[in-house]
């Protein structure tokens, strides 16, 4: 077997699980967190299928991988107890960025679509590095699916913003790559809204991008705009834009 073959077997990765408890907003659906973590997850065992996982990209390139952007699209009201079927494959590769799609069905009918932009982040330089063909190779891509590319995300005129809220990161919300796991980020979001909002008007898209890395101890400002039923949330440390994210409601 060749250095790439079980690569070229995995081009889709395709799993099954059932919505837990813990996974669940206050009227026992799948909730936009839950939702975050799955995704996450699943994309971390798609890396692990392709033997490129956060371990092995450690120890055999020196990098980690860096989730940058996430669009969740579509329904995630699947409920507390019901199964569901999970789909991962990589829509689109350039040399220094990739797009893994993640494909959520309940009774064979879609329940709602992520698409993930990561790039690889060389450990010693702490900057972006190419994903060269013994990292990913382009066969793996899978080109029969294609729903466009994430889309650019603007943060606009900062004086817009209402300053709402201030967080600290602690240790638990440290992940193995010793930084903020990206889930930590999505729960100071969601917080700023009520849970009556949310049940009211649910959310119908949501998209975050990561701009920079925080830390244990590092202290963030949580700014908030509103329009119309589209509400724009950024955090930021000191003056530097850390996360942005803009969230659809339905109205």
């Amino acid at each position: 077997m060749g250095t790439h073959d079980v690569w070229e077997v995995v081009v889709k990765f395709t799993s099954q699980g059932k919505v837990s408890a813990s996974m669940c907003d206050a009227e026992a659906k799948l909730s936009i967190l839950g939702a975050v973590q799955l995704v996450q997850d699943y994309v971390s065992e798609f890396l692990g299928a392709l033997k490129v996982d956060q371990t092995t990209m450690r120890a055999k390139h020196g990098a980690m991988w860096v989730f940058t952007k996430n669009q969740i699209t579509g329904n995630c009201a699947i409920r507390w107890g019901e199964e569901y079927q999970v789909t991962c494959f990589i829509s689109s590769l350039s040399p220094v960025r990739m797009m893994i799609d993640i494909i959520f069905e309940r009774n064979k009918e879609e329940g709602f679509y992520s698409r993930i932009e990561a790039c690889v982040i060389d450990l010693t330089t702490q900057k972006v590095r190419r994903i060269t063909s013994d990292i990913i190779p382009p066969s793996c891509v899978d080109v029969a699916d294609k729903r466009g590319n994430v889309l650019r995300l603007e943060v606009g005129n900062i004086e817009q913003y209402q300053h709402i809220d201030d967080v600290e990161i602690r240790s638990t919300s440290i992940d193995f790559c010793k930084h903020t796991n990206n889930t930590e980020y999505v729960r100071f979001i969601l917080n700023c809204f009520d849970v009556k909002a949310l049940i009211e008007h649910p959310i119908t898209q949501f998209e975050i991008s990561y701009l920079a890395q925080t830390f244990e101890y590092d202290k963030l400002q949580i700014l908030k705009k509103v329009e119309n039923n589209t509400t724009s949330v950024l955090l930021c440390k000191n003056s530097e834009n850390v996360v942005f994210c803009r969230i659809t409601q339905k109205i």
